[in-house]
């Protein structure tokens, strides 16, 4: 990985073979030329290189390898992979000699696979180390290539760190890069389109966020991605429905057509549909969708199926669903016992303790919340460990105990300062 100019090379070669600069020379080249050769100040002619390759029994390609083509190699060794705090050093140590070199298309390139890799392991803190220096480069490598990339790592970073109208901001900004350049590229473009509606459901604008998906609708039929369709689609029937519009149906069924034999997606799907039909007010029907959903959601991998089964009770029990919700928790424990993630299971001894509170069935509730709270705390941290104290506590207050309730809301008390 160490990158190495032909000068250093040959000079690093004859000293490891205790080879003298005359020894190297002899009648062929001059001691003061192979001396600058070696010091970088002369670049060496092809039959210079093939003769000193000779001499030290070195392969001439490699030696004539300039330091850019070194860290290109470089480059796509590393960007394929696994981020990790090796492979993050190896950039760093390419991007120094990129910037020293002032090879700023390369910088730029590896600043992209930093910032990606720091996204898929959320060290957002290294982010905003590099976030100059990615602007910089930006401007000082290829407008063309590389705006449209900065554009869309800087949206995809600002969405997951939940500044959602920056991000809407930047996605719009792709757009506008896509049309000044007259670039066709459909499927960009509708991921563009969709992910900027989403900025706007996020912070609640929903007028915005349909504005927005609705100019996606007249090129769908140049996007290839069924996978693609069938989540613009599903999004613009959530927002029908959030906007209580009438095309619900007619989008909904879109969704499904392209959604195909996807039943993972079509029952989560039908869950997102469901959370509009409560907040209008149509319980029934929302239950009836939370219901089919689980039912078509695919059982060979119980990890998952537990996980879907979780966000269906806990949509059920804000909404005072308990019977139902009650029912597939009993399932959703076992399962999550048989799969032995303890995430799951300290969710759903969460969910058995939240429905059985609301039932008013509080020693049993206890019970559970107990069981819930011995799991969350083999891997929790301070927050998550402050916010269930201060349920704990609550909890206690409803039942009358009220020094269980104080023991809690002291030990929440004394964990806020450590947060």
């Amino acid at each position: 990985m160490e990158i190495l100019s032909t000068g250093e090379k040959i000079k690093r070669a004859r000293i490891y073979k205790g080879a003298t600069l005359k020894d190297i020379c002899e009648d062929e080249i001059s001691v003061s030329k192979m001396s600058c050769i070696e010091n970088g100040k002369v670049v060496p002619e092809r039959r210079v290189v093939e003769y000193i390759a000779k001499k030290l029994n070195l392969d001439v390609d490699y030696l004539m390898k300039n330091t850019d083509e070194q860290i290109k190699d470089n480059i796509e060794l590393l960007k394929n992979s696994k981020f990790n705090d090796e492979v993050e050093e190896k950039l760093q140590y390419n991007l120094e000699y990129s910037l020293e070199c002032k090879y700023y298309n390369l910088g730029f390139e590896i600043v992209h696979i930093l910032f990606d890799g720091y996204l898929k392991v959320g060290k957002f803190e290294n982010i905003q180390i590099i976030n100059a220096k990615y602007y910089d480069l930006c401007q000082k490598s290829d407008p063309y290539n590389s705006r449209l990339i900065y554009y869309k790592d800087m949206a995809k970073y600002l969405y997951m760190n939940k500044e959602y109208l920056q991000a809407a901001t930047y996605y719009n900004s792709v757009k506008k890069y896509l049309a000044e350049n007259e670039m066709q590229d459909y499927e960009m473009l509708s991921t563009v389109i969709y992910n900027e509606s989403a900025c706007y459901m996020m912070i609640e604008d929903y007028d915005k966020a349909y504005e927005v998906i609705s100019t996606v609708i007249d090129i769908l039929d140049s996007v290839k991605d069924d996978t693609k369709n069938a989540e613009i689609y599903h999004l613009l029937a959530i927002l029908s429905l959030k906007m209580e519009k009438d095309n619900f149906e007619e989008y909904e069924e879109k969704s499904y057509k392209y959604f195909k034999a996807d039943n993972k997606g079509k029952a989560n799907a039908m869950l997102n549909y469901a959370i509009p039909m409560f907040e209008n007010g149509y319980k029934d029907k929302a239950t009836k969708y939370i219901k089919e959903g689980l039912n078509i959601y695919p059982k060979h991998d119980k990890k998952e199926l537990v996980g879907c089964m979780l966000r269906c009770i806990e949509v059920l029990v804000e909404n005072g669903i308990l019977d139902e919700a009650q029912l597939i928790s009993n399932e959703a424990l076992n399962l999550a016992i048989d799969c032995d993630d303890i995430n799951h299971i300290e969710k759903s001894y969460y969910f058995k303790s939240a429905i059985l509170q609301k039932l008013g069935h509080y020693d049993k509730a206890d019970m559970y919340m107990n069981l819930s709270t011995d799991a969350l705390f083999k891997y929790a941290n301070n927050q998550e460990r402050y916010e269930r104290y201060m349920e704990m506590g609550n909890m206690y207050y409803k039942m009358g105990d009220i020094s269980e309730a104080i023991k809690y809301f002291t030990l929440a008390i004394s964990l806020q300062k450590k947060i």
